[in-house]
């Protein structure tokens, strides 16, 4: 590029790509960075001083190595102007631990699976001219690593050395408690095993001994969200088996164990845990769960789930004159409501309520549409059509039928 300093470039990080000056950039899908919905920007402006190493003229790929993350303002940023097309950015060797704060949030499990040829594999903390021989590269099961409070350990044996290696890497995130998710760890990492890069500067002396791997590395808050999202996915695609009239769980008791497996750093509040739930992947009456939850479900009641026929929620709404549970179940088709008469108490109008659902995973709901009596509660089915739909929204409509029932 003309008008640049010698072999560098400077880059603006935007949420629709990287721009070299104030108009012209390139967007991050013709990057080998993940997609831009696997992180979160700053409001204030990044910059990055950049290294041009090679130029494509094939293909018009320009393939950078970043030399600073946090690069001042610069007047230079807009007067840069390509002198042949680009299309395509490819970075190289970019660290780990300086691309972080480049971002105000971002999604550890993308970037490990989706990045290719991204990231710097090499030891930062070693000195690369050290003798070539005491550097060693390993592979680990992770079933047989130990995780302490603030590093991982394992047993190796290594060629040269008598006695297996005792290999420790640490990392601040890690606690005790990840012992018990270590299948997680093979999920996100899309491996049952770890990379190692060591140095052994002194066989027999122990401190010298100095261990690496990008995987551990990779452990810290954001990664621990992924195995949060990973274990919701698992909890309500494989419901949890039902105790005796048992129908209706908290949120404590249908995802019990988790959290204390994960230590209170994971700690998962309610609205938290739905919101979390409503915003997977894929989920067709989104809007529905957006609304109920979020605009008509009373907050000072307890938002409870159920298990079958499928993972569903129960919501507690207070009406003029009624009061009313909605029971929404996760990629259905119809939204349930049974109305209540207000003298009624919440405990009573609870207890009718898992009758019904009783009487439900007993005969099925279509039987139940048609056989359904009781003089305690109004019971109305409102269908959601074309939920999902790109094409025909069928909010509205589902909408206002909803809104004439909540008397």
């Amino acid at each position: 590029m003309s008008d640049s300093p010698s072999k560098y470039i400077i880059l603006r990080l935007d949420r629709k790509g990287l721009f070299y000056n104030a108009t012209q950039y390139i967007g991050w899908p013709q990057t080998n960075f993940p997609d831009s919905s696997s992180f979160k920007l700053h409001d204030h402006k990044v910059f990055w001083l950049v290294k041009m190493i090679s130029f494509n003229d094939l293909d018009f790929t320009l393939q950078l190595e970043i030399s600073n993350y946090n690069y001042e303002k610069s007047e230079e940023f807009l007067k840069q102007r390509p002198s042949k097309e680009i299309k395509a950015f490819v970075f190289k060797n970019v660290v780990w631990k300086l691309l972080k704060p480049c971002f105000l949030s971002t999604d550890v499990i993308q970037f490990k699976q989706s990045s290719t040829g991204l990231f710097k594999s090499i030891i930062d903390d070693i000195n690369e001219n050290l003798d070539t021989h005491n550097i060693y590269h390993l592979e680990q099961s992770i079933s047989k690593l130990t995780f302490k409070l603030g590093y991982v350990e394992t047993h190796k044996a290594i060629a040269g050395v008598s006695r297996k290696v005792l290999i420790q890497v640490y990392n601040p995130f890690i606690i005790p408690e990840f012992e018990y998710i270590k299948p997680y760890f093979s999920q996100v990492f899309n491996s049952r095993k770890i990379s190692i890069t060591g140095h052994i500067a002194d066989k027999n002396l122990r401190s010298s001994y100095k261990f690496y791997s990008p995987e551990i590395e990779l452990i810290d808050k954001d990664l621990i969200e992924g195995i949060k999202r990973l274990e919701l996915n698992k909890k309500i695609k494989r419901p949890k088996v039902n105790e005796i009239d048992k129908s209706l769980f908290t949120p404590e008791e249908y995802f019990d164990g988790f959290e204390r497996e994960l230590g209170n750093t994971v700690k998962i509040s309610d609205a938290d845990l739905v919101e979390q739930i409503i915003g997977l992947e894929g989920i067709r009456n989104q809007k529905q769960l957006e609304y109920l939850s979020g605009y008509l479900h009373n907050s000072a009641n307890k938002i409870y789930f159920s298990s079958t026929p499928s993972f569903g929620f129960i919501f507690y709404i207070t009406g003029t004159e009624m009061n009313h549970y909605v029971w929404e179940l996760l990629d259905s088709n119809a939204t349930y409501l049974w109305s209540f008469d207000q003298s009624l108490s919440k405990n009573i109008s609870l207890s009718i309520l898992t009758q019904q659902l009783n009487i439900i995973h007993a005969h099925g709901r279509n039987q139940y549409l048609v056989s359904e009596q009781n003089d305690e509660l109004i019971f109305n089915r409102v269908n959601h059509k074309h939920a999902g739909s790109s094409v025909i929204d069928g909010f509205p409509r589902w909408h206002n039928r909803l809104s004439e029932l909540l008397v």
